[in-house]
């Protein structure tokens, strides 16, 4: 599925090619009626990318990945191009899409029909009422940027992802704490004792602190080295893993706290 990061970078990619080769791009994939505006070419484009199911922009973004040579013949300067599209691929990636050899392939299998589980989780944080939920999502954010950067930055990708997991657990425990009535017996800037202070109340179970313990140490430095596998694609890895437990932790708690 398409993240509404990935969604926006697209816009931006076709606004700087001519209104007619964004018109025609989505008009040979289905979408209809279609009227762009100089003046107003990136919320033109924008709103058109918006309303595109995923089916629609994964073959219009297949067919970019398949003619770069001709959308980059038109713009100049080619920095302006090249810029857009390294953009615009690690998105993408971040999505687990690949683009490599002129093909859009699926770097996991599993996202074929999942939700962008980075999308949900931000918009699930901002109505959760966590103490430090614009942090986490700041942090969120800076792991992508990390990862988007002209020159990406693997390591602060993982880093900046492992900070927004180990400060929503410490939110998830403070607040188990608080409805439990229970005098806190652990060290808030520990992730160890947080995790085990979360299983020995009852947040989760022992399998599920395995599997968190499991996923901060993939994100630790020097844990996560590529052996045959190329590191964006590790780091992409990881920042699922992290984002997905995430995920588990504010709907578990959200799930404890009505119950």
């Amino acid at each position: 599925m398409i993240s509404h990061r990935t969604r926006y970078s697209l816009a931006q990619f076709l606004s700087i090619q001519e209104a007619a080769v964004s018109i025609a791009l989505f008009s040979k994939y289905g979408a209809h009626h279609l009227s762009l505006y100089p003046a107003q070419l990136l919320n033109g484009i924008m709103n058109i990318v918006r309303d595109q199911n995923d089916e629609t922009l994964l073959m219009v973004l297949k067919e970019i990945v398949a003619t770069p040579g001709n959308l980059r013949a038109k713009i100049s300067p080619k920095h302006v191009f090249d810029e857009r599209m390294h953009d615009l691929t690690q998105c993408l990636l971040i999505d687990g899409y690949l683009a490599q050899d002129k093909k859009l392939l699926q770097a996991d299998p599993s996202i074929a029909d999942a939700a962008p589980v980075e999308d949900d989780l931000i918009a699930a944080l901002r109505s959760s009422g966590a103490p430090r939920c614009e942090g986490i999502i700041g942090k969120i954010n800076d792991s992508a940027e990390a990862f988007r950067a002209a020159l990406p930055d693997y390591n602060a990708a993982l880093t900046n992802v492992r900070v927004a997991l180990e400060t929503l657990a410490g939110d998830v425990a403070a607040d188990t704490a608080r409805q439990q009535q229970i005098t806190s017996t652990y060290d808030p800037t520990k992730w160890g004792e947080i995790i085990a202070f979360l299983r020995k109340h009852g947040e989760i179970t022992i399998e599920e602190e395995k599997g968190l313990v499991g996923v901060y140490g993939f994100l630790s430095p020097g844990a996560h080295r590529p052996l045959g596998i190329p590191e964006n694609q590790m780091a992409r890895l990881g920042r699922s893993f992290a984002l997905n437990m995430c995920w588990f932790l504010l709907q578990n708690r959200l799930a404890h706290r009505s119950n």
